[in-house]
């Protein structure tokens, strides 16, 4: 069978996309309108899977849920097909297969995923791929779809030119990477921000800037998005015109926020008064973004969703939240407080009940809690702390918590399912946490399908996470793995500095990554969860690390 020779030497980096998820789709869905499958009983095809790393939380994470990937790199296809096999999933099925020859007459799909692959691909596979959208997705489906999107891609397709300039006459993938990397070295060396007079250069920002992200930008994206033969951006329009033809239409884009003319600013939004339909601003809206990504969601065009959102459906959803207040939080007052997401964001809150709200949430995080308690908890805390005259204003909350949803901010579910978020006397990561940490593809996907970066330390000790040993018994050994590891001292800092302070550096760190594994879903429950033990407290599993 064929294979992608350049996707098998140097593989695409395989990971959690949240905004793939069918909880995370089917609940934007039902926002807007429609009748969405239900995500713990789903069918889930994606096009292009690489080796898994999407799909294969998902079907570990919703057994009772079909998933079919297709992949046509030989190696990845393999390596994908080895974890599900380790992980025993049923539920799972990756084949090593062009999209070209996928079943068109195969039980049709609540969720088709399509990312990384509608822009690298020949315009026939293009067709085919929104072909198979049109023909596949079920009746209150949802199909996703990424792609480059002009002019804002223009940008970036300067530095390809260039790039491939430098690639001429290099046939295997290694050199053609060698030799981008020699050009952006000399690139950050030769372009300079200023003219030799001494004037600024404003056109060079944004080349000295993507430059400069290449040259530490992992090998798999500098390749498959700069050196590969094919990457043909598109204007919104024609990516929808496209659509049409095969039955689709437009719902949204999957970061709503980016749907609201608002986010740009009182001009911007002014400047897009009276320029047409929904569709026509949102191609304007790339114009002055200057945008050029898109991860864009199709329905059936007989499908009727409605982009008039009722707050109130809120109410129907639970919420969890993963934000950390940078200031002291006043209940009491209207004041604009700033939260950090897990990601490094920043987003900003004002009403006290919004405030509250966060709170609760945060104690329970990586669990949900319903809207509508937790609103109830949130109303009494505020009137305790004296702020009685905003306990009851939650049609301001209501917009605040929207406002962080489309912002990602917030998550909403309608799943029940609960997660351990205290570190237990003998802690024990999930199997599917073990495998992606033993795979060393340096990340794992939380609970709520955000991938989470490992360094070499966070990896060894979810690998040691079996439940064989008590808090003490993996003091002692990340210790001895430090000293013993000259791979793992190195990762730490100078190895010789590092193993005189294993015994100090262990018990820092296991605290630490505890707490970080138990937020993001990772830990299996255990019998007791204790306040400490060994000098390690592990009651709350709640800090951000």
């Amino acid at each position: 069978m064929t294979t992608l020779d350049s996707y098998d030497q140097i593989p695409y980096e395989s990971f959690a996309i949240p905004e793939t998820h069918p909880d995370y789709l089917a609940t934007l869905g039902r926002l807007l309108g429609l009748t969405t499958a239900d995500p713990e009983r789903c069918r889930v095809l994606e096009l292009g899977a690489a080796s898994g790393g999407n799909l294969i939380p998902m079907a570990f994470h919703l057994p009772w849920s079909e998933f079919v990937g297709v992949e046509l790199s030989a190696e990845q296809a393999r390596r994908g097909q080895a974890m599900i096999a380790e992980l025993g999933l049923t539920n799972l099925r990756l084949l090593h297969q062009d999209i070209l020859d996928v079943d068109e007459t195969q039980a049709p799909f609540d969720f088709v995923l399509v990312h990384g692959v509608y822009s690298w691909v020949p315009e026939a596979v293009k067709e085919h791929i929104l072909h198979l959208c049109g023909r596949l997705l079920s009746e209150r489906g949802i199909a996703y779809v990424s792609y480059n999107v002009l002019p804002g891609w223009r940008q970036r397709g300067m530095l390809r030119d260039m790039l491939l300039f430098r690639c001429r006459g290099a046939t295997s993938p290694g050199e053609r990477l060698s030799r981008a990397r020699d050009l952006l070295d000399r690139l950050a060396r030769g372009v300079s921000a200023k003219h030799p007079d001494g004037q600024p250069r404003p056109e060079a920002e944004t080349l000295r800037r993507e430059v400069e992200y290449l040259r530490t930008a992992r090998p798999s994206y500098l390749y498959h998005e700069y050196l590969e033969e094919t990457n043909s951006p598109e204007l919104f329009s024609d990516v929808m015109a496209r659509g049409r033809r095969h039955g689709l239409a437009f719902l949204a884009e999957s970061k709503l926020h980016t749907m609201f003319a608002s986010t740009l600013g009182p001009a911007a939004e002014a400047a897009l008064d009276g320029l047409g339909d929904q569709l026509v601003q949102e191609q304007y809206m790339d114009f002055l973004r200057l945008r050029a990504f898109r991860q864009t969601l199709f329905v059936r065009a007989d499908a009727r969703p409605c982009l008039e959102i009722d707050l109130e459906r809120l109410y129907d959803f639970s919420i969890h939240a993963d934000l950390t207040p940078l200031q002291r939080v006043h209940l009491n007052r209207v004041k604009r407080q700033e939260y950090a997401t897990a990601d490094g964001g920043r987003l900003q809150v004002e009403h006290p009940l919004t405030k509250a709200v966060l709170e609760g949430l945060a104690l329970v995080y990586p669990n949900a809690m319903p809207l509508g308690p937790l609103m109830d908890a949130a109303a009494k805390e505020v009137a305790g702390a004296g702020g009685r005259r905003y306990a009851d204003d939650r049609d301001a909350c209501l917009s605040e918590l929207f406002n962080l949803y489309i912002s990602q901010g917030i998550g909403l579910t309608r799943r029940a399912g609960r997660w351990p978020h205290q570190v237990g006397a003998w802690p024990r990561a999930t199997p599917l946490a073990r495998a992606q940490a033993a795979s060393g593809e340096g990340h794992v996907a939380s609970v709520r399908h955000r991938s989470l970066g490992l360094d070499a330390l966070s990896a060894r000790l979810l690998m040691l996470l079996d439940g064989t040993r008590d808090l003490n018994a993996l003091l002692t050994d990340l210790a001895s793995e430090i000293r013993t590891d000259p791979e793992l001292a190195a990762a730490l800092g100078s190895p010789g500095e590092v193993k005189g302070r294993s015994e100090q550096i262990a018990p820092a760190s296991l605290e630490r990554l505890l707490g970080i594994f138990a937020r993001a879903g990772l830990l299996v429950a255990d019998a007791q969860p204790r306040e400490s033990e060994a000098g390690v407290p592990g009651g709350n599993g709640t800090t951000n690390g």
